[in-house]
Parts: C-alpha cells; sequence; structure tokens
C-alpha cells in the first residue's frame, strides 16, 4: 500500500482528539480494508474517552461507516475489491474517524444502492441496535405480517435508535408509544411510524397503563422505576443506556417481568459464536432501504475529517436536542 492513512484520534493522556497520519493497515485473515468515504456519530464516541485508560494509545473513534473495500483477508468471502459497503464495527478495534479502516467481514454487508454515502453510513450502529433490541431481546418477530399484540413503550423516539425501531417496529406490526417532548420530536416520531407520541414529563401519569414491552433509549436510572411500574404481567424491559445507581428489583419479581441489556458491541468484542449475525442483519436492513420501506435518519452533516468537525458535531450532540443522526463526509 502506498497510501497514507488520516485519522482523528483519541488521546486518553491528553483527554483531546489529535490529527494523525500512518501507513495503511493491512488487513488480517478476517478483515477488510475499508476506505471511509463518510462516518456517522453516536453516544458512545462520548461515553468511549472515558472508558480507555489514561495509558492506552491513542485511537480513532467512530463507528458507523459507509466505504468501498480495498483488500480482504485470507479467510474473506464474500467481499471483494470495489465492494461498497456499510458496517458499525467493534468497539475494541481503531474506528471509522479515518480515512482506512480494517472491520472484521462478519459485521459487514453491501450499503443500500439507493442510500447516499452519509445517509448509509447514519443507520448501522442504530440499525443493529434497534433490530437486536425489538427481536432478540423484547422477542417481537421481525417483519411479522399483521398486528402483535404486545404494546410496545418506546422512551426517546426521535434519537437516532428510536428513529429506526419506530419504523421497524411499524413493519412489523407492533403499536409503539414513543415519547418526545418538543413538537418537531413528536412530529418525527410520527413520521418514523410511531402509533402514539406522548410527552416524557407524561410517563408518571399514565395511572393503570401497561406495556407488554419497554424499550429504553434514554437515561435507564431516570425511567427505571416508571418502567418497573408500566410494565404489564410476564412483560420485559429492555435499556440500551448503562445505570450509574442501584435499582429495586421487587416490582419485576411480583410481575414475573424481566429487565435486559442491549448492547450492540456484545457479539463482536465477546466475539460470540454468531458474530456473523450482524452482517446479515445489516443485509437485511439495506435490502429494506432498497425496497423504500425504511427511510434515512440522518439529520445533520460535517464535512472533513478534522479535529473542530468531530469536537463541533459532539458538541451538537451533547446538548440533547439532536433529531435523528449526525454524519461525517471525508
Amino acid at each position: 500500500m502506498t497510501e497514507t492513512m488520516q485519522a482523528v484520534v483519541w488521546n486518553p493522556a491528553a483527554r483531546a482528539y489529535e490529527a494523525t497520519s500512518a501507513p495503511v493497515p493491512e488487513p488480517g485473515p478476517e478483515d477488510i480494508l475499508v476506505r471511509v468515504a463518510a462516518a456517522a456519530l453516536n453516544p458512545v464516541d462520548g461515553k468511549m474517552q472515558g472508558r480507555i485508560p489514561a495509558d492506552a494509545p491513542p485511537r480513532a473513534l467512530g463507528y458507523d461507516a459507509c466505504g468501498e473495500v480495498l483488500a480482504v483477508g485470507a479467510a474473506v468471502g464474500g467481499f471483494a475489491p470495489g465492494d461498497r459497503v456499510w458496517y458499525a464495527g467493534a468497539a475494541d478495534r481503531p474506528g471509522s474517524f479515518a480515512t482506512h479502516q480494517l472491520v472484521d467481514h462478519r459485521l459487514v454487508a453491501r450499503a443500500p444502492d439507493g442510500l447516499e454515502d452519509a445517509d448509509a453510513a447514519a443507520i448501522p450502529l442504530t440499525a443493529i441496535t434497534a433490530w437486536e433490541a425489538l427481536f432478540d431481546r423484547l422477542g417481537y418477530a421481525p417483519l411479522a405480517e399483521g398486528g402483535q399484540s404486545e404494546r410496545l413503550l418506546l422512551i426517546n423516539g426521535a434519537g437516532g435508535v428510536g428513529s429506526v425501531a419506530l419504523q421497524l417496529a411499524k413493519l412489523s406490526g407492533i403499536a409503539a408509544t414513543a415519547t418526545a417532548s418538543r413538537a418537531e420530536t413528536r412530529d418525527w416520531c410520527a413520521r418514523m411510524g410511531a402509533a402514539e407520541v406522548i410527552d416524557h414529563a407524561a410517563l408518571p401519569d399514565l395511572g393503570d397503563a401497561s406495556f407488554g414491552r419497554i424499550l429504553c433509549a434514554h437515561d435507564t436510572d431516570r425511567y427505571f422505576d416508571t418502567m418497573a411500574r408500566l410494565v404489564a404481567p410476564q412483560g420485559r424491559i429492555v435499556s440500551i443506556v448503562g445505570t450509574q445507581e442501584k435499582h429495586d428489583l421487587a416490582p419485576l419479581f411480583q410481575k414475573s417481568a424481566s429487565f435486559g441489556w442491549e448492547f450492540m458491541f456484545t457479539r463482536p468484542v465477546q466475539r460470540t459464536p454468531d458474530m456473523a449475525r450482524q452482517g446479515e442483519i445489516l443485509a437485511t436492513v439495506a435490502r429494506l432501504f432498497d425496497e423504500g420501506r425504511l427511510h434515512p435518519t440522518r439529520t445533520a452533516t460535517f464535512e472533513g475529517l478534522t479535529v473542530e468537525t468531530i469536537e463541533a458535531a459532539q458538541a451538537r450532540l451533547a446538548e440533547g436536542r439532536q433529531i435523528g443522526k449526525i454524519a461525517f463526509l471525508w
């Protein structure tokens, strides 16, 4: 390889982003090498800044990408140089805030033909998270014809995951009640497929309302007691947001209800036997986009691979008012 890889890396010792250059990496046996055309920002990027040890070497963050395959490892099948692909990657490997990235081919699928690079890059992490949460963790049947009996409460319907989860829910016959507080986020949730939209603040006033399934996409600590009250007997709660506090599980015991987690990186980081399932999910999602059954969720774009663009995008996300996803074009 004669090209040079450019990247914006997080330096945990300095607690700052830095622009760097390095030789383009060579793919391992299971890897594909991708020239990244577009990436996207997720809340996990900010969280990773505090999780990387201070003595760890700097590395690129970013866990969504769309780009072109440049080379494949010896054990890779199904991909070849020139393929346009999308993926969310793994939390324990260098990410997509770079011009080149190595990713395990089992986590990758061909990108939808009908989506621009930036729109495609905004989807993988949220689509995998939403799919796993709804179908692997909450037990709904994916893309089922007809209605499904268990009502869904989705806390934070206008975020990146919520925006995809609402669309998948509607395609699967799931009646979803989404929470949103502003007029623009309520409208967005309705467009994404919510059967009902209520204000976050209205949750404590729902009285005897109950939901067979609850998906929390925002602040588990804040909503845990409310979810425990609203979940139906023998229902399920799943959250994609970690906790800082301890919570009383007794109300769930009395209902034979369950609480579980959805962490999109479990399969790639733990290298589970079914880690290729994430590539399969992305292939299905790509087909749904090309069929016009799913719609893009990108609402903001930053151009250029620089420290300034990464920091500006993270500042915007930290405001807590972002609808849908933020993407980058390199």
